[in-house]
């Protein structure tokens, strides 16, 4: 019966270490968690065992990550202070913590994309309990962003007149137009690639036909990434190519010479220009530049410029009078002018075409 009671008493007495034990389990805290870091950046694994009297052996970091997916113990904290580490990541992991105050806390410094993963700390205790917490160390990638934009010779046919590009990204970027007033005849496309390192690029083109009036207007690529502080903005120009459609000549003002100016409407520049007198000798000219002496009857007449590019060629004409000053030009546009207004007349009200033979045989 003594020997019962004996056996009992041990029972109760185990039951009661295992009870104890299991309270004490139950009341230890790890404070750790998930951390994000930037490229190139440094992140903080934070990791502290609270609520508890034990002491501890050592501590143990393990990680599977990109670069290794294998679980590895890469760094280990013994309880004297001193720290073991891997040789291939002595430059790349630094500890910040301290054992006494059962703070294993470590710095990972120069994340790249293969540091990203779960790391596992562990505390080891005097009475080999093994108390641990995993962290996810997420790598963030910042977009490099470029746009580009080809040439265009003007045409009703859709293509692709710019792309915007946000490269090598973790997590993939936002990428969008400001089009302006363009917005209603142009229109967008996006596509997304995952690489292997598990980054995205994003690219949105602009599609269009190329028109005259989408030459040198101004349009902006907008990228949004959680890496960025601010947008990146990026500006581009439309480049649509046309041939000289309009030739206007204008006057300079000069003191010496009567100067003119022969303006072009095209894309690119005229690659020459060509001056000619109707029933006269060859004008002295420089390129878009025609040289008339002032109160000279001698250079009356009518002078015309051609500009042509790789496109085509349109011409201009310039009428100068027995005066040699602008007066006489304006002159001729009133004429011309007062034509235009007989010539809607007849069309409108139908005047006799004798009536309006009469009438221009008077002015």
């Amino acid at each position: 019966m003594h020997g019962r009671r004996n056996a009992f008493d041990l029972s109760l007495y185990g039951l009661f270490l295992i009870y104890l034990s299991f309270f004490r389990i139950a009341g230890v805290k790890i404070i750790g968690h998930d951390t994000t870091v930037v490229k190139e950046g440094s992140a903080t694994l934070f990791c502290h065992l609270t609520e508890t009297e034990e002491n501890l052996t050592h501590i143990i970091w393990q990680k599977q990550t990109r670069g290794n997916p294998e679980q590895e113990t890469f760094f280990i904290i013994h309880k004297d202070g001193k720290t073991e580490l891997k040789h291939d990541i002595q430059d790349k992991v630094k500890f910040i913590g301290s054992i006494k105050e059962k703070n294993g806390s470590i710095q990972l410094l120069r994340a790249s994309l293969l540091d990203d993963g779960i790391y596992t700390c562990i505390f080891n205790t005097f009475t080999s309990r093994q108390i641990q917490t995993s962290i996810n160390v997420t790598v963030l990638v910042p977009p490099v962003g470029n746009v580009s934009g080809s040439t265009h010779v003007s045409d009703h046919y859709e293509v692709t007149l710019a792309s915007c590009e946000a490269s090598s990204a973790r997590p993939a970027a936002e990428v969008l137009w400001r089009l302006g007033a363009l917005s209603d005849s142009l229109r967008t496309e996006t596509s997304i690639t995952q690489h292997s390192d598990g980054t995205f690029t994003v690219v949105t083109r602009i599609l269009g036909a190329p028109s005259k009036h989408l030459n040198q207007r101004k349009i902006q690529c907008v990228v949004k990434h959680s890496t960025l502080t601010k947008e990146l903005e990026l500006d581009h120009v439309l480049n649509v190519h046309y041939p000289p459609e309009l030739v206007v000549i204008i006057p300079d003002d000069s003191k010496e010479a009567e100067e003119y100016h022969c303006l072009v409407d095209c894309n690119p520049t005229p690659t020459s220009y060509i001056w000619i007198k109707v029933n006269g000798s060859t004008p002295h000219s420089e390129g878009n530049k025609l040289f008339i002496p002032k109160s000279s009857p001698d250079f009356n007449g009518v002078y015309i410029c051609t500009a042509s590019n790789e496109y085509g060629k349109a011409s201009g004409v310039l009428y100068v009078g027995n005066t040699g000053s602008t007066d006489v030009c304006w002159d001729l546009f009133g004429f011309i002018f007062n034509c235009a207004i007989l010539v809607i007349t007849v069309v409108c009200i139908k005047m006799p075409l004798r009536l309006f033979s009469d009438l221009l045989r008077f002015y």
